[in-house]
């Protein structure tokens, strides 16, 4: 019999942490963390410290108190005694926080499996963000690509490459005793890549499986219209036509879909595209994975923007090893202030500083991102500071180019039509009664609660 534990995604949305057992195998599907986690207890400056291990997270409950899983390091100061794994694997399906961050707190020795794509992300972001990006120490990590086939003792689990706001995402179809098994990660159907999307609907269909393990995101959306990528380069293209000045725009770095459009947008219009040291530095590292992302050393229409730093010289030495390659295309706040007119510029909110020193004129700043900074009722605070920063400089501000990196619900429906499983099991989302509307066997998990199939 096979059993289901859900530590983490179930009725809420992100936190995956699903323990799949089959006789005497046992995996789990993604390590994340919750976007909530720590809320209760922990603010600003009040955290837990890292050299204290698990201790105080077992103390709130926030980590699942489960034995043969842990490091002995994470376990030290914690009432659980240490003793060796009996996991056979951690399968990632992306490099999203909410998907992998509790990996740091694994034994060691147990084995961990991630897309190839994924682990280039990681390495990456670890270079420049080394205290948000830590995945542990494992003795075990294997690299997978679309359509491998890998054992772990009886099972068989087939990645298969989805679309997703992130380059490298999987999901997976898990061949079980009982029969296949399907785990969708996060998707969507309205990218560029959404053949990606269509060939792991397709090969989940054809295996006609017992059940599904399914993100619902957007489940419970009344969003009239599925806004596309396409339809964001068109909206971009239209503020940057209109644009009296220089237009800012906001996007998670490893989006590399939505920077193309932005990209696409400011060259058609004789514009070119400004990003600081780290997005140049993402960039170059993921055109080994996505050879059609422009080159920063000799795309004539990117420069890289320096931050004036120590010595304020910009002198190689004021700046990171993983900066200085980028010197030659070097653009500082001067040249960004004299030519406004001419540029299109990535500017996150914990850079808004840059625009002292930019001032800039008849400026445009596009919000292309999550929807939850602007609506969710715990970022008041960044929410507030940005409005007086664009009211400062007479900014005007753009909140309608953006889409999703999950399906929408009509998108959602026809999977689950096509894919037809016997029985479906929504994760990732705050609406899972809502599938009960589109499918005759649905289990709602409860975090915590172990399920057979």
């Amino acid at each position: 019999m096979v059993s289901l534990t859900f530590y983490g995604g179930a009725n809420e949305i992100g936190g995956n942490k699903i323990l799949l057992t089959d006789k005497d195998a046992k995996i789990y599907l993604d390590f994340g963390q919750s976007f909530d986690f720590g809320e209760e207890y922990f603010y600003e400056y009040l955290q837990p410290r890292a050299a204290n291990g698990l201790e105080v997270y077992f103390e709130f409950g926030m980590v699942p108190k489960v034995k043969k899983l842990y490091s002995k390091g994470m376990l030290e100061l914690t009432d659980l005694k240490y003793e060796k794994p009996d996991i056979d694997a951690v399968f990632i399906s992306h490099s999203h926080s909410d998907h992998m961050s509790h990996l740091q707190f694994l034994d060691e020795e147990i084995p961990i499996y991630m897309g190839h794509g994924t682990h280039k992300i990681l390495e990456t972001y670890r270079t420049i963000y080394p205290q948000f990006y830590n995945i542990g120490e494992h003795a075990s990590l294997n690299l997978f690509k679309s359509g491998d086939k890998i054992k772990i003792k009886h099972l068989v689990i087939e990645p298969i490459h989805v679309e997703h706001s992130v380059p490298g995402a999987y999901g997976f179809i898990i061949h079980t005793s009982v029969g296949p098994l399907i785990y969708t990660g996060d998707l969507r159907m309205h990218g560029p890549q959404s053949r990606m999307t269509q060939e792991f609907v397709e090969k989940s269909a054809k295996c006609k499986p017992y059940a599904m393990l399914m993100e619902g995101t957007r489940m419970g959306s009344e969003q009239e219209h599925n806004y596309t990528e396409a339809e964001v380069e068109i909206r971009v293209e239209q503020i940057i036509k209109a644009s009296e000045g220089i237009v800012f725009g906001y996007f998670s770095m490893s989006n590399v879909d939505r920077f193309m459009s932005f990209y696409n947008a400011a060259v058609k219009h004789g514009k070119k595209m400004v990003i600081d040291t780290k997005f140049a530095y993402i960039l170059e590292n993921m055109k080994e994975k996505i050879p059609t992302l422009p080159d920063v050393m000799t795309d004539e229409n990117i420069l890289v923007y320096y931050r004036m730093a120590k010595s304020g010289t910009y002198s190689e030495k004021d700046y990171f090893v993983y900066e200085r390659k980028f010197m030659p295309k070097m653009a500082t706040y001067k040249e960004v202030a004299k030519n406004q007119k001419k540029l299109v510029m990535h500017m996150s909110f914990n850079k808004l500083m840059e625009l002292v020193y930019i001032q800039p004129k008849n400026a445009d700043y596009v919000y292309s991102s999550s929807e939850h900074f602007l609506e969710g009722e715990d970022k008041e605070d960044e929410r507030r500071v940005l409005e007086n920063w664009m009211k400062h400089f007479k900014v005007t501000f753009h909140k309608d180019a953006h889409c999703s990196g999950h399906a929408s619900r009509h998108d959602l429906e026809e999977m689950v039509r096509m894919i037809n499983p016997k029985v479906l099991i929504p994760i990732h989302t705050q609406n899972a009664e809502e599938f009960r509307k589109i499918h005759s066997n649905v289990m709602v998990p409860e975090k915590g609660r172990e399920y057979e199939i």
